[in-house]
Order: structure tokens, then sequence, then C-alpha cells
């Protein structure tokens, strides 16, 4: 293992405690990279892998759940036989076995519920549905709120969520609803149809009754526009629609800002920034800037937080971090990359498997 310094302005920014990076090394071993070391977790590669801060949650070739520590240096086996459907989300995880969904807690496999149909997990919410109880559940900070009531053998009522908060739309009632730290309201009465889309802390949602698309954030309450949404998306803070006006427009609390006079050929919300194609160009709206990325569309990019890593026409690894341009070293002909929490990983050119992590590259 050797490590050269880079010039990656700004990196020390991103968030202190680092996720864990997984890889598989050339004999096929499960590896991660943790704070400037290079460690063994396993003799064989993952089946998945969910990387987490100081942690690596991983299913193995045969479904089992193992959990790493880089604090202990050891794997605990959460599960040993195969389990359904896992999902991970920061250090929020949750699986099924048979019929009972299990959650992650203090490095432990917990029992949340049972006769679980469906569950989706996000930053901070677990959602699902109790076929036992015929409810809608949230579990918020280890508490379990009911939310909705499921007539048996319906799959109704349908539900969105974000960080923090929950939307759903209940058709018997024809109401659209919102669970937002711990509280439940309704957002809209009579309504026929429940559009609403949901963020970290950020909704924006159809009203039917003012026939008004509006916005609700940790600023408070604002209409966002008279006309329906065509598309919407939602990130950590920042909403992006495109209305009957055809028009991109961001939202992140304030005012709302115009991207675009007409329809943009693609646009995309991940964290805290927007992307969107625009006569052939990547554009990027982030940290209340909005900046040309390349006048040509990269092959591969990725965001996480308010950075943006992309590969550039060279296919050498160059970024956004909140408004401000950086490089990921000047190795060319790159063939690709993953973006694991704040941390770059690719293969070099040479062969090395390379981290790029504030500041400095560290290969394998």
């Amino acid at each position: 293992m050797r490590r050269l310094a880079i010039a990656a302005m700004g990196i020390v920014s991103l968030a202190q405690a680092q996720v864990v990076v997984p890889f598989a090394s050339p004999l096929d071993r499960l590896m991660v990279f943790q704070e400037g070391r290079f460690v063994e977790v396993d003799a064989r590669p993952p089946k998945r892998s969910f990387p987490m801060k100081g942690a690596l949650l991983y299913q193995d070739a045969s479904g089992g759940l193992g959990y790493y520590t880089a604090e202990s240096g050891k794997t605990r086996w959460l599960v040993r036989e195969g389990v359904d459907d896992v999902q991970a989300v920061g250090d929020r995880a949750a699986w099924r076995l048979n019929d009972s969904l299990f959650v992650l807690r203090s490095g432990s496999a917990v029992r949340a519920a049972t006769g679980v149909e469906r569950f989706k997990v996000s930053d901070s919410l677990l959602v699902y549905v109790d076929s036992l109880k015929h409810e809608l559940v949230v579990i918020h900070r280890n508490q379990r709120t009911a939310i909705a009531t499921v007539e048996k053998g319906s799959l109704l009522p349908q539900w969105t969520q974000g960080g923090n908060t929950v939307t759903f739309y209940d058709r018997s009632q024809r109401k659209l609803s919102l669970f937002h730290h711990g509280k439940l309201r309704v957002l809209t009465e009579d309504a026929d149809v429940g559009i609403a889309v949901n963020g970290m802390d950020i909704v924006g949602y159809w009203d039917d009754v003012r026939d008004e698309f509006m916005g609700l954030a940790r600023t408070g309450e604002q209409r966002l526009s008279g006309l329906k949404p065509i598309d919407a998306k939602a990130g950590n803070g920042v909403l992006a629609f495109v209305d009957g006006t055809l028009k991109l427009k961001v939202w992140a609390g304030g005012e709302v800002v115009q991207l675009t006079d007409s329809m943009p050929a693609q646009f995309w919300v991940k964290d805290r920034v927007v992307l969107y194609l625009w006569g052939g160009k990547l554009m990027c709206w982030t940290s209340g800037k909005l900046i040309e990325v390349e006048p040509y569309v990269p092959e591969q990019w990725a965001v996480k937080d308010d950075l943006l890593v992309y590969l550039d026409i060279n296919r050498e690894l160059r970024g956004i971090l909140a408004g401000e341009r950086v490089r990921f070293g000047r190795e060319a002909n790159v063939d690709g990359f993953q973006l694991v929490g704040d941390a770059v990983l690719y293969r070099s050119p040479t062969g090395f498997t390379t981290v790029v992590y504030r500041g400095r590259s560290y290969t394998f």
C-alpha cells in the first residue's frame, strides 16, 4: 500500500466520520478502506454490501448477514441463514426473515414486527405494512406509530418517503397526509389524486382544493406554482420541478429559482445537488450556484451531499464541492469509479485499487 498527496481543494470540509469503503481484492477477498488503512474482512467477496460510518453490513454468498466494525476489526453474524430484501440508507438498515421484520440497532438484529408484507427504509424512517393489524406503520426514533388503516387484501394506501418525511394518500377518505418528525397532519382533503414528492425535511405536493403546487420545508409552507407539476424530485432540503410552463425550477425553502426557459432533456435531484441536461451540456445547481459542469455529458457521475464527482472527456476524475471545482489526482483513462461516503474508489490504469480521501490518494 502506498499513499500520495493530491490536490483536492475543500475535501477536508466534508463530514469527519468516514464511511468505510468496501472492495474486492485481486484474490477476491472482501477488503475495506477506513481512515487510511486497508483491512481484510472476509475471505470471499460479498453478494451485497452496505457501507456505513465506521462499519460495513454485508450479505455473503449464502445469504447470511454480517456486520463488521472498524473499531473491533471483527464481523458479527446477525443472521446465518438467507434473509430477504435487505435495505440500508446511511446507518439505518432493515431486512425480512420470512414475514418478520428486523432492524439493525447498536450492532445487533432486533425484531421490529411480524406479518410484514412490504417495507421501506429512508434516512431516519422505517415504514411498513402490518398485514396482521392491517396498518401502515412508521418507526421513528424507535417509536412505532400507526398512520393509516389498510383494508384486508388491499395494497392501499400508497406512500412515499424521504428523510424525516412520509406522505400517504388514503383513497377511501380522499386525504393526503404527512408524517414529519413524529407528527401527523393532513396536507389536503377532498383530493382526487395524491401527488407528493419527499426529500430530507422537504415535501412538494399538489393541493386539489386550492389548485396549487405547495412546498413544505423547515422555513415553512409556500405556494410554488398554480400549475400541476409534470415532474418533481426532492433531495436534502432541495426540490426541483417542471410545471405546466415546461420550465425547470428549484426551491430550497426560499425564493423559487427558474433554471431553464423550456423543458430540459432530463433532470435529477440527489442530496443537495440538482443536475440537468441542457443543450447537450450537463448543468448543476448547488449551494445556490448554477454551474456548467462540462459542455458535454460526462460518461459517469455520482453525488453525495454537496459533492459531485464525474469523469471528464479524458476520463480524469473531477468534481464540484459546494459550488467549487476540485480534482482527484491527474490519472487519465480511468474506467469508472464509486463514490462511497466522502471517498472516491477506482481502479487505477496502473492496476492498483485507489481510494481518494481527504486530499490524499491511497493505493492497494
